[in-house]
């Protein structure tokens, strides 16, 4: 499988977003002492950013991701979070960023328990 760095560089930032509110929301729940015991899983479909985040190892093709978005490897390092890989089949999160079929769509409107 080709990995893209333009698509890894922009899904890399997205995850990095993610992981921002997901901080942010860890740390809300650690102000009302209702901390999770576990690291939050950030579920991942592009096995090239999961790599990045594991590795945590700069390289030609990533040397330009500003370093403000690389905070996501030292979060995963640190146990906050944990990046897992999720097919695209599988994306909930695709409800909300892609144009789905009505079949795909039902299927994750029902996963994330949106009713009618």
């Amino acid at each position: 499988m080709e990995i893209h760095p333009n698509e890894v560089c922009d899904k890399f930032i997205a995850a990095s977003t993610v992981v921002k509110g997901v901080l942010w929301h860890r740390a809300l729940f650690c102000s009302l002492n209702m901390m999770p015991p576990d690291p939050t899983r950030v579920l991942i479909d592009n096995q090239g950013v999961l790599d990045l985040i594991k590795s945590e190892q700069i390289n030609d093709c990533t040397k330009h991701i500003d370093t403000k978005f690389q905070h996501i490897c030292d979060c995963e390092a640190m146990g906050d979070i944990k990046s897992e890989h999720v097919s695209t089949e599988h994306q909930v999160a695709d409800i909300m960023t892609k144009s789905l079929g009505k079949k795909k769509f039902l299927l994750f409107r029902g996963k994330i328990e949106v009713k009618l």
